[in-house]
C-alpha cells in the first residue's frame, strides 16, 4: 500500500488548482475531492484546474481534449448549441490580437464525445464554454451561452491578459 504513494500518486501531479489574476472565477466553489487528493486525480474544468483529458473522436480518429488545447493559443470548447461562441471568439481575437481555437463537441459534429465522458466532466451546460490557456489550465468558463457572450469572453480576456482591448 505504501508504494502507491511513491509510484502512483497521480493526484499530486494533476490535482493542482490555483487562484490568481491569470484565472477568472466563475462563482462556483472549488469542487474539492471525493477521494485522497494526493493519490487520485479528479478531473474538473473548474477555473484554475488543468484541462482534463477525455477521449473524443475527430472525424472518426481518436483525439484527446488536450490535443485541442495549447500550441501557443487559447482554446474555447463548447457543445452543440454553443455556436455563438465562435462569433464571440472572432471578436475577441480582433480586439486582443490573440489566437483562439474554437471547438464544438457533440453528436454529428466534427468532434464527438462517443461515451459521454466530456459531458460528465465539462461542468457547464451543452451551450456553455471553457476557455483554456496555452499552458492547458482552465482560465474561465461560462455555464451557458447568453446575449452577452462576446462581452463576457472579452471581459475574461481583459483580466487574463491584464489589458484592455486594442483601440
Amino acid at each position: 500500500d505504501a508504494t502507491e504513494y511513491i509510484y502512483n500518486a497521480h493526484g499530486v501531479e494533476l490535482n493542482q488548482r490555483y487562484d490568481s489574476a491569470a484565472v477568472v472565477p466563475d462563482g462556483t466553489p472549488d469542487p474539492g475531492y471525493s477521494r485522497d487528493a494526493e493519490l487520485y486525480y479528479e478531473a474538473t474544468t473548474w477555473p484554475g484546474a488543468h484541462m482534463p483529458h477525455v477521449w473524443l473522436l475527430d472525424n472518426g480518429r481518436q483525439v484527446s481534449t488536450l490535443d485541442l488545447c495549447g500550441k501557443g493559443r487559447f482554446a474555447l470548447i463548447t457543445g452543440t448549441g454553443g455556436e455563438a461562441w465562435q462569433d464571440a471568439a472572432k471578436a475577441a481575437e480582433a480586439a486582443y490580437g490573440v489566437k483562439i481555437a474554437v471547438h464544438i463537441i457533440g453528436h454529428g459534429r466534427e468532434l464527438e464525445d462517443p461515451y459521454g465522458d466530456f459531458a460528465r466532466i465539462r461542468g457547464t451546460t451543452e451551450t456553455g464554454a471553457i476557455l483554456v490557456r496555452p499552458d492547458l489550465h482552465v482560465a474561465w468558463r461560462a455555464n451557458a451561452v447568453s446575449a452577452s457572450a462576446t462581452a463576457d469572453l472579452q471581459a475574461a480576456l481583459s483580466q487574463l491578459l491584464g489589458r484592455n482591448a486594442a483601440a
